[in-house]
């Protein structure tokens, strides 16, 4: 497949390197579009572009990566999809439930793979944590909590591109940046709730607009609860995962899973003769020495559903799905209220509109700042 990559930042650029460094087989680089600056030395011998127009009549590039910041994504895949090439998306597939759902009706209507960089869901962890609950190994699941608090970023982080941290920019903060992942999880393993109810706090631990703390209560169809929190004004934060079923009890944390299973936990509850007893179980540990292949098995993923029609897990409806959520747990602070699903689309990108008349990208800094992206990943 050959491919076109838009936007050379730090997050395109590791794309290309996976990809020259042979990561994702039958992929190559046909060009590269970026409309402020293009390397002349770190992207010596690739095609580019600075204009995105040119780089859609170019007759080599079947698909195209976007991979610029989050609040132009909605517009270049859209673009891209009128112009007939397969797209995947860095996330967020867009900023509002709204766009999601246009982006996932137009890949349809193209008959084009159109799909989301959901690189967590490659995490052998998570992919462990997925099959128990699937395959019911945990039985009916009465009760989940994430807390996801390790998403610590200082103000320089904010203030090191003036439209992070701003409605304008990113329609939001630790939800529909760097929380994303971890709600595409939730929904992954869960599905998706009946009804959320959530507490934002903005500007909480920072100078900036958007939300820096969430929490939140999700109730679904077939009784579960969930809660979910997440701040990036925390140190050191944790990663823990709660999974509570009628035949074993689940934490992740630390890159273990600690299981304990046992038979029914509803029949030893109802039955037992002894006041204070409890049921018999085993307990076992998985440790995970791997991240998996990340951002690569997302890719490969890809190439081989435009290549050879293969299932493509990482598609455009799953971003719709996590937009959806943190888009709701915004709805639910602004509105003081709980949020049912199906979602108001409408609703909510008219109350973000509101947020958005009123937000400007700050002035750009004039201090040196380091960036280590590596750092970023969770």
């Amino acid at each position: 497949m050959k491919l076109g990559v838009i936007g050379l930042g730090a997050i395109g650029s590791m794309h290309i390197k996976n990809i020259q460094e042979g990561k994702v087989p039958n992929c190559e680089i046909a060009c590269v579009c970026d409309e402020k600056y293009i390397d002349p030395v770190k992207f010596a011998g690739l095609k580019a572009y600075s204009n995105l127009d040119d780089m859609l009549n170019d007759v080599n590039v079947e698909a195209v990566l976007v991979a610029t910041p989050s609040f132009n994504h909605f517009e270049l895949a859209k673009k891209c999809l009128e112009a007939d090439k397969h797209v995947l998306i860095e996330k967020p597939i867009a900023l509002t439930s709204f766009d999601a759902k246009q982006i996932v009706e137009l890949a349809k209507a193209k008959g084009k793979v159109c799909g989301i960089m959901l690189n967590q869901r490659t995490t052998p962890m998570y992919a462990r944590i997925k099959e128990l609950v699937a395959s019911d190994q945990l039985g009916k699941i009465n009760r989940a909590s994430w807390f996801m608090t390790n998403w610590y970023r200082p103000q320089i982080y904010f203030s090191s591109s003036n439209w992070r941290g701003t409605f304008k920019g990113e329609a939001g903060g630790a939800l529909i940046n760097q929380s994303i992942h971890n709600i595409d999880i939730f929904a992954w393993v869960f599905g998706m709730p009946k009804s959320l109810r959530a507490w934002c706090k903005f500007g909480k631990y920072h100078n900036i607009e958007v939300e820096d703390e969430a929490t939140a209560y999700f109730e679904f169809e077939n009784g579960m609860t969930a809660t979910f929190a997440t701040a990036t004004g925390e140190y050191p934060g944790t990663n823990r995962l709660e999974i509570a079923g009628d035949k074993g009890f689940l934490v992740a944390e630390n890159d273990k899973l600690k299981i304990t299973r046992f038979d029914s936990l509803k029949d030893y509850t109802l039955n037992t003769k002894y006041v204070f007893g409890t049921p018999d179980d085993t307990t076992t540990e998985e440790t995970f020495d791997s991240k998996g292949e990340q951002h690569s098995g997302v890719l490969k993923n890809f190439v081989n559903a435009v290549d050879n029609g293969a299932t493509f897990d990482f598609d455009a409806q799953q971003g719709y799905n996590s937009v959806c959520l943190a888009n709701a747990m915004l709805m639910s602070t602004w509105t003081n209220s709980d949020i049912a699903f199906p979602f108001d689309d409408a609703s909510y990108a008219k109350l973000l509109a509101e947020k958005t008349a009123s937000s400007k990208f700050r002035e750009n800094i004039d201090t040196d700042f380091i960036i280590e992206f590596t750092k970023s990943f969770r």
